[in-house]
């Protein structure tokens, strides 16, 4: 009888085994979703304009990187972005080499999109959600330039993804990933009232985390931020005198990021209207003329992702979501980021929507399986043909706009 026995016991083992060593459903998802991201932020991609913009400022650049080594990037405000550039256009001396920094940012944020979206509602609403950032204007815009702006995409969808990490389980791992984060955000300007709105939400996680980990564990865990942020506190305490340090806290960044001047209430009326109704404080290397960022179908998605979070208040994650938007409108009001940072978190609530529509849609349709794909399919076919308007928005409309093409007319020296 031992034989017998024993043989089950083995057997169980070996499929576990086959079961980790096999990739899920969510991993294939994750590849379709950063396959199409690629592909569409390198397809023609030092070629698509005929030239640079001046925001690109790929000359000063040209000059400073053959000269100096890649870490001397990192001092200042955007000292990560910087020093990644510099590492790319070390690899390709092109403006090719220049805007694939850009890229790596952009398809960073689409990682984090999926990853979120997929976790809460399942691979296919994570790929769908992936699709509506790939396939947006904004993206596309700064993703595929050498501009610094890429970094704010990043910044409130990677707090949500530590919050979310942290809250889930406090441990080790999101306690550094959440360290991680917030030292790229004080890198931003603005970035450090982000980040303490971002530790706020997550204190008690934190606290918690900490309190679990060994005393030589928590002494690294506060000196990591810490000798991350050395080259930025250098840069800031040798330059107190210009105008840098008023520029990481956001107090005069003023008409660089938005074309929407000073006026706050304004502005606050109007980052909610460039993505969604009539651009007006995008500058026309981010936009068609005066088009949102999102299309109308997306926008009605995105409502009902914002319903569903504020009638389900007591869920940390909507909450934390509906507080890091609240917290960037504010913020882009004061003309401190640009409204497209807020981009990925509109395109979660987007998910979110998808995943409440559908939701109803199978509640009237509990055991059909018929009706129930239908209503999956209706969905991709959807946000395809959205995916579609935004691909020929970017690389036909936008590209061949006159107000395009006369602003892309400068070459590397």
């Amino acid at each position: 009888m031992a034989p017998n026995l024993n043989l089950p016991s083995k057997l169980r083992l070996s499929r576990i085994k086959l079961r980790i060593a096999r990739p899920s459903i969510e991993f294939y998802g994750l590849l379709i979703s950063l396959g199409l991201g690629l592909g569409l932020l390198l397809f023609r991609l030092s070629s698509l304009t005929a030239g640079f913009v001046n925001s690109e400022e790929l000359n000063t650049k040209h000059q400073l990187f053959i000269f100096s080594p890649w870490w001397k990037s990192l001092n200042g405000i955007y000292g990560p972005y910087y020093a990644l550039l510099h590492l790319t256009y070390a690899l390709n001396r092109s403006v090719y080499g220049f805007r694939l920094a850009s890229v790596i940012i952009a398809l960073l944020v689409v990682f984090v999109v999926y990853i979120l979206v997929s976790s809460w509602h399942g691979y296919k609403i994570g790929i769908l959600a992936s699709v509506i950032v790939v396939f947006n204007l904004g993206l596309l815009s700064v993703g595929r330039e050498a501009t610094p702006l890429v970094s704010q995409l990043l910044l409130f969808v990677a707090l949500l993804l530590a919050i979310a990490v942290l809250n889930r389980k406090p441990s080790l791992i999101g306690l550094i990933l959440l360290m991680f984060v917030l030292a790229g955000a004080f890198y931003l300007p603005g970035g450090i009232w982000v980040a303490l709105v971002g530790t706020v939400l997550v204190w008690r996680a934190i606290t918690s985390a900490f309190k679990a980990q060994k005393l030589t564990t928590k002494i690294l865990t506060v000196l990591l931020p810490l000798v991350l942020l050395v080259p930025l506190a250098y840069q800031l305490i040798a330059h107190y005198q210009n105008a840098q340090l008023k520029t990481w806290l956001g107090y005069n960044l003023g008409n660089k990021l938005t074309t929407a001047g000073h006026n706050f209430l304004l502005n606050f009326i109007r980052v909610p209207g460039d993505l969604f109704f009539h651009s007006d404080g995008l500058s026309s290397a981010l936009s068609i003329g005066h088009l949102p960022v999102l299309p109308i179908t997306f926008s009605v998605l995105f409502l009902l992702g914002l319903i569903s979070y504020l009638t389900r208040l007591a869920n940390w994650r909507w909450r934390s979501v509906l507080i890091l938007m609240a917290a960037g409108w504010l913020i882009s009001s004061f003309g401190i980021i640009s409204p497209l940072a807020l981009l990925p978190l509109v395109s979660v609530t987007t998910g979110t929507g998808i995943a409440f529509l559908l939701k109803e849609w199978y509640s009237i349709f509990p055991r059909n399986p018929i009706a129930r794909n239908l209503g999956l399919m209706i969905m991709f076919l959807v946000i395809g043909l959205g995916a579609v308007y935004g691909a020929r928005s970017y690389f036909v409309a936008w590209a061949n706009d006159p107000a395009t093409t006369s602003s892309y007319n400068l070459h590397l020296n």
